[in-house]
Parts: structure tokens; C-alpha cells; sequence
């Protein structure tokens, strides 16, 4: 590669990356906790129920729950996701097709029931933190354009991935090999940096492009909603065939027994499990139930399948075998199986959750490269204290999110259960103001060193909290919670018992590298720059206006000068008389009685110019003005010159004459030196 190709992708990984980093490691480290996020919520809760299996759903009772609480179900289509680790199932209603039906005022159409007791709550009933920090992972929080912004970070991300393996492509795997701990800042955090994005790279390149897909759909189905002709519905059905319609027909007498027909549904497969149920058209003679599911991943990984059934005839409408593959949905499918990591169960999650992690500390080193590479004695104190500022900012909004989230965590158990209602105030406001007071404090330290180091402490600290708390407030102490098989409860006090001990062994490691010129310091020196440039200035400012002034003063002896030369002319011509006057004759030879045209021009065209030149100059001071002025008064002064010299030869006795002549002389001289002076002050 050539040294400008090699530069190019250097600097465009460099600013990419740059450009991106808060708000990268804001979604990745939103997102490794975004993975327990299910966990997190029946932590919170203290709820050791074991999942209920979908094949075990009471459907019946979950449809009269449904209708308790004033919904009219028939004409809609009902979406049912079986409970996960919160012991909650995910329901959904569509509109009625019967347009006589409306929803109910105030009633939301996506709620929670419960696993056990069937009772409706809202989606927003219970909020968690890991609800917060899910929907923190891709911006939510920023209404409509949120996920998109993700998108656009995710689409930089991958620049920069594809960059900087380009970059490092030659050296990639000696480089992965090389640590050197005992050397300068900067070679600490590139060879970091390097060991831990080789280790991290298929990972970050996973999350880059299905993150892109995932934030940016809309941008892939615009091509595909002109193939299909705008015909949204058709497209719809052929990239998503679980949300196919069916028009609706006339209204049935009898309820039928739904729960009848999820039991054929799980005997269809072996080692098929469902992960939505539709009911579709409800209460209509043509109302179908619809199961779709997966293998389990280690029998394959995309067996995704499907059955629908005819409720009033039960009969088969469709399938589609999981053993058959569908391009369209297995596309999809792996998209969102490899960015969320649910195929491979709690394991692969927690490799997740510490490549997260890894690309944080990634980002992290790559912005102290930055900063590093920019630390030099050749670079401005005005440009280093810019950068500095910059990572100050950086490093404080980033690093401040390990304890605010561990505060987070704790109060979000502290919060009695009466206040559900007010969970997400109470949230936001510890979670969003105590990350904006942390951020600013930190800021305020000026100290990276300092930022990171009592931000692990303060993270340590409070996470080695988090299962004492939850012990005392619950009673689920994390030896009990193992004992008993209450895994989802016991990884989160595990998580946090890992993660809070290694960042506390990394605190007691950490020890300050003295920077090359200190924060105080490089302040100083910026403060004695901007002296030294305010004084130069200042300096400068007296030396134009002194030149503004002798330039001005230069003008004005200019002007006076040509001014003089008309006085001249004008007294030489009135002198030039008085040997008529004191002739014999009173009449000039030839004289008729009129003055000459010639002589009037003559005196016109000497007398005029100089007046011109006289005016001009005060007002004009363009180059070829001046070049004009100096070259006029080079002639002139040789024309004044030549009739002195005339005037002593043969007009010797007219000594008036000669010595206005002479002065003319001079005063010609004179001009033409000040102008060529004029002309170089100005150059």
C-alpha cells in the first residue's frame, strides 16, 4: 500500500472512530446489559417462579382476562409472546376489521399478563433498568430519530472497523502478540487497542452490520416497495408471513377451545418450541390459530416454522416445515439471532456481555491514541488544550455510566412496590441526572487519571452492593437463589460480584503516568500564549496605525506638493507678463486682440492635470494610480527642469521668472521622492 493510500484510511479510521465514541461505547455498553435485560427484570421483582412453557398457557383463560378488562376481541388479531424471565406474557391486539368496534378510550393494546394469575398490567406498569438501558442501546429516549441516529453510528462503526483492519492489515497479527506495559502512554493504549479489537473484530463486525439492519430497515425496504409496486401489504406478507391478514367473515355463535389447538401445534414438531401465537380474525367463522416457533439450536440453527389452523373447521391453512429453509426469513432470522445472542442460551450471552465490554475499553483506548498522538511539543498549547478538553468531556460521559448504572440497579430495588406507577420517573431521574452530575463533576477534575480511576471505584463499590442489597430486600441472597435453581435471579448478583471485583483489582492496579506536560501547565502556557498573542496584536495594531498615519501624512505632503506645482504654474505665466509690461510695445507680436485656443489649452491641460493629481491623491491609492502619479511627476519635473535651464539662457534678466522655476524644480524633486517613498510603504 502506498504511503497516501495508507494515510487516507488512517486518518478516515481516526476520524470516523473519533467523531462516533461517546455515543459507540453509549450503545455498547447499554447493550451488554440490554442482553440480561429479562433477567434484570425478574430480579427486580424477586420473582423464583420457574418460566411457564407456551405449550402450558392457559389461553382460554388469558383471552377472558383479555375481555375483562373491556376489550372487544372480535374482528382483531391477537399477538401472544409466551413469558421469558420476567414470568410475563407479551400481548398484543390489533384493530378490529369490524369497523363498528373502536378501541377502548385509555386502553392500550399491548400489555403484560401474568403467568400465573392471568391479571392484565400495562407495559409500562413495572418499568425496569433494564428496560432503561435496552432502549438507552439504540436512543430511544430521543423520540422518532433515535434509532436512526443508532443507525448512522452503527453504519460509521463499520467504516471504521473496515478501516482499521486495512490500517493494521500487515502488522495484525505480530501486533496481536505485543504488550509493553513499562513504555510511553501511547504505545500502551495502540497495543491494546489492537489485542483487544483483533479479539473483539468479528464480533464488532457482526454488531456493526446488523445493527445497520436492525436501525436502518426503512432504508432496505425502499427499493423493495418499488419492486412490489407500493403494494406495502404484499410486501409485508413475502418478507414477514406471520403477519399475514385474512378478510374478515361472519361472527360465530360458539367460543371454541383454543387451548386445544396450541396442543396439536406442539406435537407437529419434535424439539419444536413456539415463539408467538396468533389468533386471528377472533370470534369469526374464519378465526385461525397460528403457531410460529424454532428448533432448538443445537438441532438447527435456522428452524424457524409455522402452522396455521382453520379453528372452525380444524384443519391445516399452512405450514411451512422447519426443516425447509426460506431464504427471505432465514435472512432475517440470523440477523436477529447473531445481534441478540439468544441462541445459545445464558452461556453465549455472557461472551457477549464481555465482548461489549471489550469494545467499550476498545473505544476507550482509541480515543486515548488520540489524545496521546496529539500531545507533542510541536502542536500549539491552544490545540492540546482543546484536545484535552475534548477527551476530559469524552471520558466523563463515558466512564461515569459504570457507577450510575450500579446506583441504578440499587435503586431500582429500593423502590417500594406501591410505586410502580412512578418507576420510570424515579428511574430516569437517578439514572439520566445522575449521570449528567457525574459527567460534570468528573469534567470539572480536568484529570482522566482521576476520572478513571473513582469511576471504578465508585462502580466497584456500589456493584459489590447490589446483591447485598438485594439480599436484605428481598431475601434471594445469591447462595440461596444458585442453591435453588433461580438462575435468572442469580446472574444478575453474579454479574455484578464479577464485574465489581474486577474493576476493583484494576483500581488497586492503576497507577498515574506522570503526562508529559501537566494539565496546570499546558493551562499556564496557553494563558501566556494568548498574553504574548494579545500584546503582539496590540503591537501590531500601534504599527498600523502609525503606518496608517505616515501614510496619511504622505498623502497630505503629496497633495500640498501638487498643490504648489498649480501655484506655480499660475505665478510663472503672471511673471511670464512682465516683459510685455515693461516693453516699449504693449501688444505681443502677432497679437490680434484674442487669446490663442492653444494658449488657453496649454495652460488648462499643466494647470488642470496638476490640480487632478492634487485632489486624486487624498482619495485614491489603488497601485496604478500611484505608478501614474510617479511617472507624471517624473515628466514634469524634467519639463521643469528643461524651462529653467531655457529661462537662465535666454531670458536671464527676467529673474522672477527663473526663480519661480527654480522652485518648481525643487518642489518636482521633492514629489517625485515622496511618491516613490509612498509607493513602497504601501508594497
Amino acid at each position: 500500500m502506498s504511503k497516501r493510500n495508507y494515510n487516507v484510511f488512517f486518518h478516515t479510521h481516526t476520524v470516523s472512530g473519533i467523531v462516533i465514541s461517546v455515543a459507540l461505547y453509549i450503545i455498547f455498553f447499554a447493550g451488554a446489559f440490554a442482553l440480561i435485560k429479562d433477567e434484570i427484570t425478574a430480579w427486580e421483582k424477586g420473582n423464583t417462579a420457574e418460566i411457564l412453557a407456551p405449550e402450558d398457557i392457559d389461553f382460554n383463560r388469558l383471552i377472558k382476562s383479555i375481555e375483562a378488562e373491556g376489550h372487544t376481541l372480535y374482528g382483531r388479531d391477537i399477538r401472544i409472546i409466551p413469558a421469558d424471565a420476567k414470568k410475563e406474557i407479551y400481548v398484543q391486539l390489533t384493530d378490529s376489521q369490524d369497523t363498528t368496534i373502536v378501541n377502548v378510550p385509555n386502553k392500550p393494546t399491548y400489555f403484560y399478563a401474568d403467568q400465573e394469575s392471568y391479571k392484565i398490567s400495562e407495559y409500562y406498569s413495572f418499568y425496569s433498568v433494564g428496560e432503561l438501558l435496552y432502549r438507552l442501546h439504540f436512543f430511544h429516549q430521543l423520540p422518532t430519530i433515535g434509532i436512526y441516529i443508532a443507525g448512522f453510528v452503527a453504519f460509521f462503526f463499520l467504516f471504521a472497523i473496515v478501516t482499521g483492519v486495512i490500517v493494521h492489515w500487515k502488522k495484525m497479527v505480530s501486533n496481536f502478540f505485543i504488550f509493553r506495559p513499562k513504555t510511553k502512554l501511547k504505545t500502551i493504549w495502540t497495543d491494546a487497542h489492537t489485542a483487544l479489537g483483533v479479539i473483539g473484530l468479528p464480533f464488532q463486525f457482526i454488531y456493526a452490520v446488523t445493527s445497520c439492519f436492525l436501525c436502518m430497515s426503512i432504508f432496505v425496504l425502499l427499493p423493495a416497495n418499488y419492486v412490489y409496486n407500493n403494494n406495502q401489504e404484499k410486501l409485508l406478507e413475502d418478507i414477514r408471513p406471520m403477519m399475514k391478514t385474512y378478510p374478515l367473515e361472519e361472527k360465530m355463535d360458539t367460543v371454541l377451545d383454543v387451548n386445544s389447538f396450541m396442543a396439536k401445534a406442539d406435537k407437529k414438531w419434535e424439539n419444536f418450541t413456539a415463539q408467538q401465537i396468533y389468533i386471528k380474525n377472533y370470534g369469526a367463522s374464519n378465526m385461525m390459530f397460528q403457531v410460529d416457533g424454532l428448533l432448538g439450536s443445537k438441532e438447527k440453527f435456522l428452524g424457524n416454522g409455522r402452522v396455521v389452523y382453520k379453528m372452525a373447521t380444524n384443519t391445516i391453512e399452512s405450514e411451512k416445515s422447519p426443516y425447509v429453509n426460506s431464504y427471505v426469513e432465514d435472512v432475517e432470522l440470523t440477523i436477529r439471532k447473531l445481534h441478540f445472542g439468544d441462541f445459545g442460551g445464558m452461556y453465549l450471552k455472557v461472551i457477549y456481555f464481555i465482548l461489549a465490554l471489550i469494545t467499550c475499553f476498545v473505544i476507550i483506548s482509541g480515543v486515548l491514541i488520540w489524545l496521546e498522538a496529539r500531545n507533542k511539543k510541536n502542536i500549539s498549547a491552544a490545540k492540546q488544550l482543546y484536545n484535552r478538553r475534548v477527551g476530559h468531556v469524552y471520558l466523563a460521559i463515558c466512564l461515569s455510566m459504570f457507577p450510575i448504572t450500579a446506583l441504578s440497579f440499587i435503586a431500582s430495588k429500593l423502590i417500594p412496590r406501591d410505586l410502580d406507577a412512578s418507576r420510570q420517573t424515579i428511574l430516569y431521574v437517578v439514572f439520566f441526572v445522575g449521570w449528567l452530575l457525574l459527567t460534570i463533576y468528573f469534567k470539572s477534575k480536568r484529570d482522566n487519571y482521576i476520572t478513571n480511576k473513582y469511576s471504578l471505584l465508585w462502580g466497584s463499590i456500589l456493584g459489590l452492593l447490589i446483591p447485598i442489597v438485594n439480599g436484605l430486600v428481598s431475601g434471594n441472597w445469591f447462595w440461596k437463589t444458585f442453591a435453588n435453581n433461580q438462575l435468572d435471579v442469580f446472574t444478575i448478583d453474579a454479574f455484578w460480584l464479577v464485574l465489581a471485583s474486577v474493576a476493583l483489582a484494576v483500581y488497586f492496579k492503576i497507577e498515574r503516568k506522570v503526562p508529559k506536560v501537566s494539565h496546570a501547565k499546558l493551562v499556564a502556557e496557553y494563558q501566556k500564549t494568548v498574553l504574548d498573542q494579545r500584546k503582539e496584536q496590540e503591537n501590531q495594531l500601534e504599527t498600523e496605525e502609525d503606518q496608517s498615519k505616515k501614510i496619511k501624512f504622505m498623502r497630505t505632503k503629496i497633495s500640498i506638493f501638487w498643490l504648489l506645482i498649480v501655484v506655480g504654474f499660475i505665478i510663472h505665466h503672471v511673471y511670464g507678463l512682465f516683459g510685455v509690461y515693461y516693453n516699449e510695445s504693449l501688444m505681443i507680436e502677432g497679437a490680434t486682440g484674442d487669446v490663442p485656443v492653444d494658449h488657453h489649452l496649454y495652460r488648462i491641460f499643466f494647470e488642470g492635470i496638476a490640480m487632478l493629481f492634487c485632489i486624486a491623491t487624498l482619495e485614491v491609492s489603488k497601485q496604478w494610480f500611484r505608478l501614474t502619479s510617479i511617472i507624471w511627476a517624473i515628466l514634469l519635473g524634467i519639463f521643469n527642469i528643461y524651462h529653467f535651464i531655457t529661462a537662465i539662457a535666454y531670458e536671464a534678466s527676467n529673474i522672477s521668472e527663473i526663480l519661480i522655476l527654480a522652485l518648481m524644480g525643487v518642489v518636482s524633486v521633492l514629489l517625485v521622492k515622496t511618491l516613490l517613498q509612498w509607493r513602497k510603504e504601501i508594497a
